[in-house]
């Protein structure tokens, strides 16, 4: 059961239940813009006992606490929180009116990632339950959490589970295991493990289930989307996760998953908050985008599994903003992100911000300015963060939005990263229709830059079609719009090889070329024949599978 009917107050934190002067109805607990710039916010909501028959315990989940919460029930404090990226679950035994009061205070540290910045307005930063607060009836003894992780280093392949479990009496039997691929009712691993507890004792188990040439999950146009459900039974109460096989890696020939080069093509968003946002996969189908870098925050469950589903790789950022911050607490919240999303087998990288990025500009046109960055970080915080994570998901270190080099919503920032750890920055600014033609030519040069992973973030509302023309898997580009002869570029992003006519069109002449691109490959056409005072240049290139165009106005 969803808890709705809230009432949040402006509070001042103490070391116990938060007081105010008079409650307000809210709509929703997730950030209520009436209390824009409070760094403390009490939100307040009753419910009836929500379990059928009166039998067993109730669980309450909040997920998307942000950032450091602390909960009481009937009166009682049951937790406190700080990482908004995990759920806090407590069972209770519920009374026939009960009340729930949680207080959320802004961040004391940096890890209040882009909320904590000049990116988000502040009617967004309001601290709150931004995801989702419920309670179910449970039996007496539940699983609060189920923990996975796929694991390839043995001679056999498995996922490895850890349970917990909330006895509220004795118990003493097994908890089993089964994992089965996704949408189908079969099992294909089953395996129990033991526990045992005293009523009132919260007890962690351990266990694995062994794979046989798992099927894997491959990115959107490299293969299938193969994932596995893993469930955790303990008598009438189950737990279920989802997962994928899939190896990745990043080195001089850039982004690898199983074994197989991935251009990355990503999409930067800031967080999506409210049901009329875009939701950001979706995007990233439509503009032909490889990968999702969600800026400096966390997203949502559901983020993850529509990824998943579709096939888009997730660049997750440590949610860090500007500033310095004590490296112990870098490394924790390190952990439990890696903890939170390393399952997922859309996972792609982490991106570490790190401060000590720093750009020169060496280009300063009205069209756009070029950056090139002068370090590859290694700031303290953002080097105790990335030592934390898994070494089975690469760590990139990424400079930030927040600098001087541009003011978000009124500029597009276009980025290209090379495996040696060097960025290249294009700042594009302009928010109307020449603007983003202007955007659409510096994505294309990027592309055609070799960099291993190239990023677009637009002003709001601006990504679209020129974006999915510049991030086409197979684009056709010209190599310098302003040349009196420019080539022609045909960039294949596919792990198939590409055949077709080319054709050509200016004003005055036009032709139609034989193009054969190898797969993960680019090839130079030659054969052309410009004439020198071209105003208009329309390329057409198509196969049997596809059809890929663009148009230079010089």
């Amino acid at each position: 059961m969803e808890l709705c009917e809230w009432t949040a107050a402006a509070v001042t934190p103490g070391d116990g239940p938060p007081e105010a002067d008079g409650w307000q109805s809210i709509e929703d607990p997730v950030s209520p813009e009436g209390f824009a710039g409070e760094r403390a916010v009490a939100y307040r909501t009753r419910f009836a006992d929500p379990r059928d028959g009166g039998d067993g315990r109730v669980l309450l989940t909040l997920r998307g606490l942000y950032a450091h919460a602390r909960i009481w029930l009937n009166g009682a404090f049951v937790g406190s929180h700080d990482t908004y990226f995990t759920p806090f679950r407590t069972v209770f035994d519920p009374q026939d009116e009960n009340e729930l009061l949680v207080e959320c205070r802004a961040p004391e540290d940096r890890f209040g990632g882009v909320f904590e910045t000049g990116l988000i307005p502040e009617s967004r930063s309001v601290p709150g339950i931004r995801w989702s607060a419920r309670v179910e009836g449970v039996p007496e003894t539940v699983i609060t959490d189920l923990t996975i992780g796929t694991d390839e280093s043995g001679d056999e392949a498995g996922v490895n589970a850890i349970v917990t479990i909330d006895a509220g009496t004795d118990i003493d039997g097994r908890v089993r295991l089964s994992l089965g691929p996704a949408g189908s009712a079969g099992a294909s691993a089953l395996s129990q493990v033991g526990v045992s507890a005293a009523a009132g004792e919260r007890v962690t188990v351990q266990g694995r289930l062994s794979v046989r040439d798992p099927e894997r999950w491959w990115p959107r146009g490299f293969g299938p989307q193969n994932r596995y459900v893993v469930r955790a039974a303990l008598g009438e109460h189950e737990r279920t996760a989802t997962t994928g096989f899939r190896t990745v890696e990043y080195n001089a020939e850039g982004l690898s998953v199983n074994g197989t080069r991935v251009p990355v093509r990503g999409l930067v968003v800031l967080p999506d908050e409210r049901e009329t946002d875009p939701d950001p996969i979706e995007r990233a189908v439509e503009a032909n985008a490889t990968l999702v870098r969600p800026y400096g925050h966390v997203p949502p469950k559901s983020c993850y599994e529509a990824a998943g589903a579709a096939g888009v790789l997730l660049m997750q950022d440590v949610p860090m903003s500007p500033g310095a911050l004590d490296a112990e607490r870098a490394r924790l919240v390190a952990r439990t992100l890696a903890g939170a999303v390393g399952r997922r087998p859309s996972l792609a990288a982490f991106g570490v911000h790190d401060d000590s990025h720093g750009f020169d500009v060496t280009t300063d046109e009205d069209e756009w300015r070029v950056l090139r960055s002068t370090g590859n970080g290694g700031g303290a915080t953002a080097t105790a963060a990335a030592a934390a994570l898994p070494g089975d998901v690469p760590t990139i270190s990424t400079p930030g939005l927040d600098g001087d080099t541009v003011e978000v919503g009124t500029a597009w920032v276009l980025d290209g990263c090379s495996a040696n750890g060097a960025r290249t920055r294009y700042v594009v600014p302009g928010t109307d229709d020449a603007a983003t033609a202007r955007a659409e030519r510096a994505i294309e040069a990027l592309r055609l830059s070799n960099e291993s992973i190239v990023t677009a973030f637009g002003p709001p509302g601006a990504v679209g079609d020129a974006v999915e023309t510049a991030f086409a898997p197979v684009g056709i580009f010209l190599d310098d719009p302003t040349a009196a002869e420019p080539r022609v570029v045909v960039v294949n992003d596919t792990p198939e090889p590409v055949a077709g006519d080319l054709d050509w069109t200016t004003s005055t002449e036009s032709a139609t070329l034989s193009v054969a691109v190898d797969p993960l490959s680019r090839t130079v056409v030659d054969g052309i024949d410009w004439p020198g005072d071209a105003e208009r240049i329309e390329l057409i290139l198509s196969t049997d599978e596809r059809r890929a165009t663009n148009e230079y106005e010089r």
